[in-house]
Protein backbone atom coordinates (compact mmCIF):
# COMPACT_ATOMS: atom_id res chain seq x y z
CA UNK A 1 0.00 0.00 0.00
CA UNK A 2 1.52 3.56 -0.86
CA UNK A 3 1.50 6.87 1.57
CA UNK A 4 -1.62 8.18 -1.33
CA UNK A 5 -4.03 4.96 -1.02
CA UNK A 6 -3.58 4.82 2.59
CA UNK A 7 -4.55 8.65 3.27
CA UNK A 8 -7.55 8.27 0.30
CA UNK A 9 -9.01 6.27 2.70
CA UNK A 10 -7.95 7.45 6.04
CA UNK A 11 -8.56 11.44 4.93
CA UNK A 12 -12.32 11.24 4.55
CA UNK A 13 -12.63 9.24 7.49
CA UNK A 14 -11.22 12.12 9.94
CA UNK A 15 -12.99 14.59 8.58
CA UNK A 16 -16.42 12.63 9.19
CA UNK A 17 -15.30 11.74 12.52
CA UNK A 18 -13.39 15.32 13.17
CA UNK A 19 -14.00 17.88 11.20
CA UNK A 20 -10.14 18.12 10.26
CA UNK A 21 -8.55 17.34 7.03
CA UNK A 22 -4.92 15.08 6.77
CA UNK A 23 -2.70 14.64 4.01
CA UNK A 24 0.74 12.92 3.85
CA UNK A 25 2.12 15.77 5.24
CA UNK A 26 0.68 14.54 8.70
CA UNK A 27 2.02 10.93 8.94
CA UNK A 28 4.29 11.14 11.57
CA UNK A 29 2.05 13.74 13.41
CA UNK A 30 0.74 11.99 16.77
CA UNK A 31 -3.26 11.58 16.58
CA UNK A 32 -3.06 13.55 20.11
CA UNK A 33 -1.48 16.54 18.03
CA UNK A 34 -4.26 15.72 15.26
CA UNK A 35 -6.96 16.41 18.32
CA UNK A 36 -8.12 12.54 18.34
CA UNK A 37 -9.09 11.37 21.41
CA UNK A 38 -8.61 7.47 22.17
CA UNK A 39 -12.74 7.18 21.17
CA UNK A 40 -12.10 8.52 17.59
CA UNK A 41 -8.59 6.75 17.47
CA UNK A 42 -10.26 3.54 18.05
CA UNK A 43 -13.41 4.36 15.38
CA UNK A 44 -10.58 5.15 12.55
CA UNK A 45 -8.49 2.36 13.11
CA UNK A 46 -11.84 -0.11 12.54
CA UNK A 47 -12.95 1.88 9.32
CA UNK A 48 -9.34 1.68 7.93
CA UNK A 49 -9.09 -2.07 8.71
CA UNK A 50 -12.22 -2.60 7.17
CA UNK A 51 -11.55 -0.34 4.01
CA UNK A 52 -8.49 -2.90 3.96
CA UNK A 53 -9.53 -5.90 5.05
CA UNK A 54 -7.39 -6.64 8.20
CA UNK A 55 -7.34 -7.13 11.67
CA UNK A 56 -4.82 -5.92 14.17
CA UNK A 57 -4.11 -7.45 17.29
CA UNK A 58 -5.35 -5.35 20.30
CA UNK A 59 -1.63 -5.44 21.61
CA UNK A 60 -0.86 -3.45 18.43
CA UNK A 61 -3.58 -1.16 18.80
CA UNK A 62 -2.15 0.04 21.87
CA UNK A 63 1.11 0.87 19.98
CA UNK A 64 -0.49 3.19 17.29
CA UNK A 65 0.43 6.74 17.80
CA UNK A 66 0.30 8.14 14.44
CA UNK A 67 -1.40 7.68 11.18
CA UNK A 68 2.30 6.50 9.71
CA UNK A 69 2.40 3.86 12.48
CA UNK A 70 -1.09 2.67 11.89
CA UNK A 71 -0.17 2.81 8.27
CA UNK A 72 3.34 0.34 8.78
CA UNK A 73 0.71 -2.04 10.97
CA UNK A 74 -1.73 -2.51 8.52
CA UNK A 75 0.65 -3.06 5.50
CA UNK A 76 1.90 -5.56 8.08
CA UNK A 77 -1.29 -7.11 9.14
CA UNK A 78 -3.11 -10.48 8.17
CA UNK A 79 -6.39 -10.67 6.29
CA UNK A 80 -9.32 -10.80 8.49
CA UNK A 81 -11.31 -13.99 8.22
Amino acid sequence: MTEQEFIAVLAPLMVEITGNAVSTDDLDVTFADLEIDSLNQVEIISHVEDAFGCRLEDSTLRTVHSPRELMEHIAKAEPAT
